[in-house]
């Protein structure tokens, strides 16, 4: 590769997590777009350089371990370069809000959220995952399903025992189960059900969702994977402060296109009754998976239904019945000799 002048610099930094980098992929292509005659060096952590060396518009990696590492780098940087910064906390300048004036009433996704902080206009692609070209991995069988059960955010977490049934929804139609993150959750003894948490290559984390073409999990990074690498998701989520149906994807997720996004929308996704989730996961074995629509209604009316037949809600109801038919009798009589 010839290597251009540093004086033609473009340079990003982004220091989020996993989702953060992956969801961030159009900005590469946009920004190669605008500046082609640029060199593009990306700063990033360690342990998310390799989401981005393989990217065709990402001309180098350079890593640092903080926010303070990168400014004194980004003194020294020549003059005329261009730079950009992406989810970065500084905390001596304010920061825009997350949410572009285009959407005031909806959740951006990480993707918009970071590219109207830099500066640069709303986007909704879908992003793409660069794999390594040198990447092998052993071959994996016909039908299986990728499991990550733990996510950074409390809120996001979901009992262990629903995690073990929808798995063994899979096991029991002879589906093999590959779990991946930090820890492992299922810890299952079966023969079909493969333990491959811990410290993992993300290049060979994404290989495995790409080649199962199915993951189940919480909201996380490897959501935004499966979205890059183009498979179907079946993701347990819930309420975000006051955002009861936000979406951090863009481009197909956004648009509701392979996946499923199981939630009731105004509770954390701890909460999420498991039958619901089943009901998700039966309808995709049966091969007949449910339309994004489809789910969000489905999730809704069940939401409302074991709500009203709470013991609270009946009791509420029927205390507040009497008064409710005698206000409709009053006002009955007012427009029946009002005239009209």
């Amino acid at each position: 590769m010839i290597m251009k002048d540093d004086a033609g610099l473009l340079t990003v930094c982004e220091l989020g997590r996993i989702g953060d980098i992956v969801a961030s992929e159009p900005i590469y292509r946009y920004l190669k777009k605008q500046y082609p005659d640029r060199r593009l060096r990306w700063y990033t952590r360690p342990d998310f350089a390799e989401l981005l060396k393989y990217s065709p518009d990402v001309d180098e990696v350079v890593c640092v371990p903080n926010a303070a590492a990168y400014l004194e780098l980004k003194k020294n940087l020549p003059e005329g370069t261009v730079s950009y910064e992406l989810n970065f906390s500084d905390p001596s300048r304010p920061q825009p809000s997350l949410r572009p004036p285009e959407y005031p009433a909806a959740f951006p996704s990480l993707l918009e959220q970071f590219a109207v902080q830099a500066g640069l206009p709303p986007m909704d692609d879908t992003p793409v995952f660069h794999f390594n070209p040198d990447l092998k991995i052993e071959p994996l069988p016909e039908r299986c399903a990728v499991f990550h059960c733990f996510s950074n955010g409390r809120s996001r977490q979901w009992a262990r025992e629903n995690w073990v049934a929808l798995a063994g929804m899979l096991l029991e139609a002879g589906w093999h189960v590959i779990e991946i993150g930090l820890y492992p959750c299922l810890r299952l003894n079966h023969p079909n059900y493969i333990d491959k948490t811990g410290r993992m290559d993300l290049q060979y984390a994404a290989k495995l969702i790409a080649e199962a073409g199915l993951l189940i999990g919480v909201e996380s990074g490897f959501g935004h994977i499966a979205n890059a690498c183009g498979a179907f998701s079946i993701i347990i989520t819930g309420r975000l402060h006051q955002y009861p149906d936000y979406v951090t994807y863009s481009g197909r997720y956004r648009r509701g296109e392979g996946c499923n996004l199981v939630r009731f929308y105004d509770v954390a996704s701890e909460f999420l009754p498991l039958a619901v989730a089943q009901e998700v996961l039966r309808r995709y074995l049966a091969g007949t998976p449910m339309h994004n629509d489809e789910c969000m209604m489905y999730c809704m009316k069940e939401q409302i239904l074991r709500s009203h037949a709470a013991p609270a809600y009946r009791l509420k109801e029927m205390f507040l019945y009497p008064f409710r038919r005698l206000r409709k009798t009053i006002a009955f009589h007012r427009i029946r000799h009002s005239g009209w």
